[in-house]
């Protein structure tokens, strides 16, 4: 008996070892807590999950070991479990790591209080820290990039879907359809057969199922679903399901279905425009060339893909023209535009302006391709050079018509001279009486007939000259009192008679009195501006002239009190033959030539005129002069020769501001 009890214990000690050493190897963590919660065995698993060993931890209660916001949950479910003998619970739990961190933990725990050998509740534990980690990684991978998973199990209605499906669709995960008619809920009727076709066909062929169909959302409108599967085999070498990810691709499809339409519509304007569309690449090839190309220069698209435009096409004076246009555009990166001729198929050339402008990369910065718009414009070139031959021949004309009245001068002043001296002889009767009063009064017509053409001919001669740049100043010293009184002097009569008074206004301490200028010029100024004057004022009335330093030289304003000038009409005096009068009798006893001589004899001394009026108040003309003209003033002694091996002379030139 003895015997018998020995050799048993010696068959049960290496079972008790063998036991005892799957335990404390085993990957999993195994502890038996008591009906309180404390921990009575610990196995060495669990210094590998929490860094800490197993003898700290006996005695302990696994309520003070778990997060905070575990306990609650553990308390009750750890009560419910104690409560019926041999019940099963699980759980996932925090627990501390020695490093600080919480390490995730699935715990599965039986109630084995009642077994006098385990005489508590065995919790079996193993580490999910990773797995949960992952699993975090993939919901928010599912949620930043919009794809879900799902899985169909063969032999069941309809796949299992992800939270990341559901909200792809709006969708909570509890509405989305379980039955076998899933199908006729969510996915587009025209993409139905397709999408089933394709899945069954994977069931049966195990090949991996790739496809694009439309899916709708909670709010009706259908979304473009890339699904992406894949057979999963049994432990039989059967497919057991489908398992696969559904990528959200609206956004992606929409864009392409606009791009294609956007393409579809360009493409179509641009082989139904009249210009030519051209793309080309930055070496100049031409990768696209509108149908327009055909009617302008009879030559087909195809003729000019892939190849350069090059220097045979193009008229050789305009062809460097268009090659620097062409690289401007392709390295500067600059809309360019440019006019040239291009080689018909008949052999003649056609005038083309071309719009290049680049196409650059993503970065904006570097051109890679060049799109060129060209249009026709041969009508509008020969309506240029029709326009350009019109205005070389005006001007021609007007070269001529200037010379013509430069040149005339002579021929025309001569006999308008014998008209007046002759008539003069007759109304003094110099050789005797006429012997009837009529030949006096005819006479005297004549006279004043021929003094009004010789004056309107010699403004027109003057102006003419001043136009073709043959009026020739002859400056010289000019005492400005004395021009000013002989200037009055000459028109005293004739403002006498409209009843028109006139004034000098000239201090007498000035410390200019005298300028270098022509004085004939200088004196048909001022002619000019005193008959304009007292032909505006109304008799009663009053002309005034007033000289004053300048800080550049002298200023002249002839001013009067007559009908004034309408402010609208003030920038157009100057110009010839351009008149402003209120009264018509008054516009028709003058040529529009007076203020347009002051300008043009002004501006030849250097000098300006300007015109300030207002309305039954009267009018002042200023002109203003430098001390010397911008010209050549003369030098006295310049008519003698220089001495043999001497430089003659330089000529000396006004010293103003503007020479």
């Amino acid at each position: 008996m003895a015997a018998s009890t020995r050799a048993n214990d010696r068959r049960s000690l290496p079972v008790e070892r063998f036991y005892r050493a799957l335990v404390e190897n085993a990957g999993d963590i195994l502890t038996i807590l008591d009906r309180d919660g404390i921990i009575t065995y610990q196995s060495p698993a669990v210094r590998e999950v929490i860094g800490v060993s197993e003898k700290p931890l006996i005695g302990q209660s696994i309520f003070g070991l778990v997060h905070p916001d575990d306990r609650e949950r553990l308390r009750k479910r750890f009560a419910e479990c104690a409560r019926v003998p041999d019940s099963e619970v699980m759980e996932l739990i925090r627990l501390p790591h020695a490093n600080g961190t919480w390490r995730r933990v699935e715990a599965r725990g039986r109630n084995l209080l009642a077994d006098p050998d385990v005489a508590g509740i065995l919790c079996v534990s193993r580490d999910v820290t990773e797995t949960h980690r992952l699993e975090n990684q993939l919901r928010e991978a599912e949620q930043l990039a919009r794809f879900g998973n799902w899985r169909w199990v063969k032999g069941e209605p309809a796949p299992q879907w992800s939270r990341g499906v559901a909200r792809i669709l709006g969708r909570d995960e509890a509405q989305l359809p379980r039955g076998g008619d899933w199908y006729e809920h969510l996915v587009h009727p025209d993409d139905r057969d397709e999408l089933l076709s394709k899945f069954l066909d994977a069931f049966e062929t195990q090949e991996p199922v790739s496809c694009v169909t439309r899916f709708c959302a909670d709010d009706g409108n259908y979304r473009y679903i890339k699904t992406h599967a894949y057979a999963e085999g049994d432990a039989h070498s059967e497919i057991g399901a489908l398992v696969g990810l559904a990528e959200d691709v609206t956004e992606e499809i929409e864009a392409e279905l606009a791009l294609r339409a956007n393409e579809a519509r360009y493409r179509l304007m641009t082989e139904q425009a009249s210009d030519i569309v051209a793309h080309y690449d930055t070496l100049s090839q031409v990768i696209f060339m509108s149908p327009a190309v055909e009617p302008i220069l009879g030559r087909k698209p195809e003729e000019f893909i892939g190849r350069p435009v090059d220097e045979a096409m193009i008229h050789p004076d305009d062809f460097p023209r268009v090659r620097d246009a062409f690289i401007e555009c392709a390295v500067d990166g600059r809309q360019v535009q440019f006019d040239y001729r291009f080689l018909h198929s008949n052999g003649s050339y056609v005038w083309l302006e071309t719009t290049m402008s680049p196409v650059r990369d993503e970065t904006g910065k570097r051109t890679t391709e060049i799109i060129g718009v060209s249009r026709h414009i041969g009508e509008r070139k020969r309506h240029e050079m029709e326009l350009m031959d019109a205005r070389e021949r005006a001007e021609a004309a007007n070269r001529t018509k200037s010379r013509f009245l430069a040149n005339m001068s002579h021929e025309l002043r001569t006999p308008l001279n014998a008209i007046i001296g002759f008539s003069e002889i007759l109304r003094m009767q110099m050789f005797g009486q006429l012997g009837h009063a009529r030949y006096l009064e005819y006479a005297q017509l004549i006279n004043e007939s021929g003094a009004l053409l010789l004056d309107l001919i010699s403004d027109i001669l003057d102006m003419s000259k001043i136009e073709a740049g043959k009026y020739e100043l002859h400056p010289e010293p000019v005492d400005l009192r004395n021009l000013m009184e002989s200037s009055l002097r000459l028109v005293r009569g004739r403002a006498e008679e409209n009843g028109i008074g006139l004034a000098l206004s000239m201090a007498d301490d000035m410390a200019v009195d005298e300028i270098v200028a022509d004085e004939r010029a200088l004196k048909q100024i001022m002619l000019n501006l005193l008959s304009n004057s007292i032909k505006f004022t109304p008799s009663g009335g009053k002309v005034s002239v007033k000289v004053v330093e300048t800080d550049s030289g002298i200023g002249i304003a002839v001013s009067d009190n007559g009908r004034g000038i309408p402010a609208d009409q003030i920038a157009r005096l100057g110009r010839p033959f351009e008149q402003v009068a209120t009264d018509a009798a008054l516009s028709k006893q003058g040529t529009g030539l007076g203020l347009a001589l002051v300008r043009s004899l002004t501006e030849l001394h250097g000098g300006a005129m300007s015109i300030e009026s207002e309305l039954e108040k009267g009018t002042v003309v200023t002109v203003r002069l430098p001390l010397m003209p911008h010209c050549v003033v003369p030098v006295p002694g310049a008519d003698e020769m220089p001495a043999e091996n001497e430089a003659p002379e330089k000529p000396a030139l006004a010293n103003t501001a503007g020479g």
